[in-house]
């Protein structure tokens, strides 16, 4: 831009962000444009559209292009704004954790809807937590002090970003813990809930290439860390418990077939999620 030439206006910058996107090939160009645009400025989408006509203030073109330049080179934009909504809350995100994903919070409302009939203490462990994602969005969502709900991973750097999510959106809810899936815990768990690393080293692709790898990656067919998980659940699950599982869709069968083996009796299910793909293995014991 020369010296005389007129500063572009934020319309300007949302339509030059979107077209780089477009052209490293970001599939949802616009959206993400849009909300880097957003949490640059600290508007909301309304605010931004009234002033889309403006000039951008000075300084910003420089800003918006290097987060948009780090997004066409793959970045999440949840790493790039360090947030992500989940269940309607805003968790705080970075390198140390995944970015939550849409489908979990269909987890999340099955721990709900199975709690909401079952009244008195209940115990609630949410099994490599990460963000604190379903441990600090059942808390709120729950609002039962009744409930305790413990998040645990073996990772520090991940409880660290559990932490500030659980002070910021539900202080005093939610207990961290670390150790390695239920081995730390003795038996008298209500509900076991786990979103584990369940790919195959072979089913790494470019869109997560960001995230940490032990937190998607698993041995073998990526289903290892069920393996162990469900029969320590088990031996720790209260009569009449339940456990709630994200798992990848080609582990159907074989998640059917370890749950069968240690939950014998019990009411066993793989459900689909919203893309229809078998998503969620679901236990109740009673």
């Amino acid at each position: 831009m020369t010296p005389d030439a007129p500063a572009p206006t934020l319309r300007d910058l949302l339509t030059a962000g979107r077209r780089r996107l477009e052209a490293a090939g970001d599939a949802t160009a616009q959206l993400d444009a849009e909300v880097l645009l957003r949490h640059l400025l600290g508007l909301d989408r309304a605010r931004l559209y009234a002033r889309l006509p403006e000039p951008a203030p000075p300084g910003t073109a420089e800003r918006y292009r290097a987060l948009i330049e780090r997004r066409a080179a793959g970045e999440p934009v949840a790493y790039i704004t360090g947030h992500r909504e989940f269940m309607g809350l805003d968790f705080l995100v970075d390198r140390r954790v995944l970015v939550p994903r849409p489908e979990t919070e269909h987890l999340v409302e099955w721990a709900l809807a199975w709690l909401r009939p079952r009244h008195g203490h209940r115990l609630v462990v949410d099994v490599g937590t990460g963000s604190g994602a379903i441990a600090v969005s059942l808390a709120v969502h729950a609002a039962d002090p009744t409930i305790r709900i413990v998040g645990s991973d073996r990772a520090l750097d991940a409880l660290q970003v559990a932490a500030a999510n659980r002070d910021r959106l539900a202080p005093g809810r939610v207990a961290l813990v670390a150790g390695d899936l239920l081995t730390w815990c003795r038996p008298g768990i209500d509900l076991v809930l786990a979103n584990l690393p369940y790919l195959r080293p072979d089913q790494a692709h470019a869109g997560i290439a960001w995230e940490p790898q032990v937190a998607l990656y698993s041995d073998g067919t990526g289903f290892e860390l069920y393996r162990r998980l469900l029969p320590q659940a088990a031996e720790r699950l209260r009569r009449g418990g339940a456990v709630g599982c994200e798992i990848d869709p080609s582990q159907r069968e074989v998640a059917l077939a370890t749950a069968r083996a240690h939950f014998p009796g019990a009411r066993i299910e793989v459900r689909p999620d919203l893309a229809g793909l078998d998503r969620y293995l679901l236990i109740e014991t009673g």
